[in-house]
């Protein structure tokens, strides 16, 4: 029997240790902005449309690992549905996906995380259709929680999880002791 669970496709060192110190130290050293709303309180940065050849590198970098994970994740999400079921081309090979954003997010210990649980998709989202979370940097805690699947992702570096943006993958992000890094981005159809 498939459960929830089991479609949050998780791959650990996936970003090489070396780019994920690169990526941090380039967001401290860059103007970030904050978010301190009801959902969540972090500082963020996005890569996609930023115009400085450092950015640009890094987004070219990221998008050459991140999206054949899309096709994969699919492919095991096509297995789950039954082995003697034909399986479809995967929507990121069959139609033109896009990554509209790249952002990178720094939660500190004063920071309550992202603690409201959400979904990736809705009326202004709809064309995104698998959310992914890059880990920078290993935590203790800090833990994305999904509670319909009764199962939460530790943060390590190098590490990625993705899975269907839309219901029911309810999620949220715990408050962190120590500072985490991660980057979202979502494949979403052009």
């Amino acid at each position: 029997m498939t459960h929830v669970k089991d479609c949050i496709f998780v791959e650990d060192d996936v970003v090489d240790k070396y780019l994920c110190y690169e990526l941090i130290k380039y967001f401290e050293e860059s103007i970030t902005f904050r978010t301190d709303d009801h959902r969540k309180q972090s500082e963020e940065m996005q890569l996609v449309d930023d115009p400085r050849i450092k950015s640009i590198e890094f987004k070219n970098k990221l998008l050459d690992i991140i999206h054949p994970l899309g096709t994969k994740c699919e492919s095991n999400l096509h297995k789950l549905c039954g082995k003697d079921k034909p399986q479809d081309i995967p929507m990121t090979t069959m139609y033109n996906t896009v990554f509209r954003s790249l952002q990178i997010q720094r939660y500190t210990p004063e920071d309550k995380g992202y603690s409201a649980v959400h979904v990736e998709s809705g009326p202004d989202h709809h064309k995104k259709y698998l959310a992914v979370i890059v880990y920078l940097n290993d935590c203790d805690d800090g833990e994305t929680v999904f509670p319909l699947a009764g199962t939460k992702i530790q943060p390590e570096m190098g590490r990625i999880a993705i899975w269907p943006a839309g219901l029911p993958f309810y999620h949220y992000g715990k408050k962190s002791s120590t500072t985490k890094y991660i980057i979202t981005t979502w494949f979403e159809f052009m």
